[in-house]
């Protein structure tokens, strides 16, 4: 017989190869049933968080079609009061009532809007009215003062334009700027004064800076001061706030085209067929 060769270690390594295999197997099977086994544990933290952000990708995928629209809708009214930065957009104080899509954009019904005493320029008798509630401290009400003055231009001789006040509550300042418009109308340079304070670039709605305004006019400040606390002004301004919610006004701009109404910032070519529609009696 030929001696055994077997080295003396083999015995000890066998054992112990012999023992990590039990020692795994125990470990597998003590596992709960359907839970991976030790050598299959969940990949690391930063797998899970790629696979959480799949649903926010994918969200923001859906969301593209409302981008892609957002031209082709008016004014979206924000929830509680808020400047909707959409095209088309207004500052509201609804509820988030909800869209109102293109078939919104120029009503039907006719509505009755009292102008008197308003300011208004263009001919009396001119076939078209449009009156506006504004807010002299909403961006969409001084983008749309733009618009109007354009209109103005596009069709001499044909409109007669109305400002009437809606200063929201949201807008600290935009009552006392409504006062203050209203006391340069007292002495004959709203549209001047309004256009200035559209221009935000010109200064604060602060009582300095209407101030200002007023003085780079030409009018009198003293007078001015004392008409921006007349009683009779801030009756006019609350007149016309209670118009507008007796007409549902739910934001600005709000505009009449001969009694029909657009809502928001609307583009220059929804405005043209308002007043297209008014000019042929329809």
């Amino acid at each position: 017989m030929r001696p055994s060769t077997r080295s003396p270690l083999a015995c000890p390594l066998r054992a112990a190869a012999t023992a990590l295999a039990l020692v795994l197997t125990a470990a597998c099977s003590n596992a709960p049933d359907g839970t991976a086994p030790i050598e299959e544990v969940a990949p690391p933290a930063a797998a899970p968080r790629a696979a959480a952000q799949k649903p926010a990708t994918a969200n923001a995928a859906a969301q593209k079609p409302a981008t892609a629209n957002a031209a082709e809708v008016p004014a979206i009214h924000g929830p509680g009061g808020a400047c909707n930065p959409e095209p088309g957009g207004d500052c509201g104080s609804c509820d988030g009532a909800g869209d109102h899509g293109p078939e919104h954009r120029i009503g039907e019904e006719v509505e009755q809007v009292d102008i008197r005493n308003a300011p208004t320029r263009g001919p009396a008798n001119a076939p078209v009215t449009l009156v506006v509630f504004s807010d002299f401290q909403c961006p969409f009400s001084s983008k749309f003062a733009g618009v109007l003055d354009q209109v103005e231009h596009e069709y001499p001789g044909k409109l007669r334009l109305t400002f009437k006040h809606r200063p929201l509550p949201i807008h600290k300042q935009a009552r006392v700027a409504a006062r203050a418009s209203l006391a340069a109308h007292a002495q004959g340079r709203f549209w001047e004064y309004q256009a200035a304070l559209f221009d935000k670039a010109q200064g604060a709605l602060d009582e300095a800076g209407l101030e200002e305004r007023a003085a780079d006019l030409g009018l009198d400040v003293a007078r001015f001061a004392r008409d921006m606390e007349s009683p009779a002004l801030e009756a006019q301004v609350a007149a016309d706030f209670e118009e507008g919610d007796r007409l549902a006004i739910r934001g600005t701009p709000t505009l009449f085209v001969n009694g029909r109404r657009v809502m928001g910032a609307q583009p220059i070519g929804v405005l043209r067929a308002a007043i297209d529609r008014a000019l042929a009696g329809k």
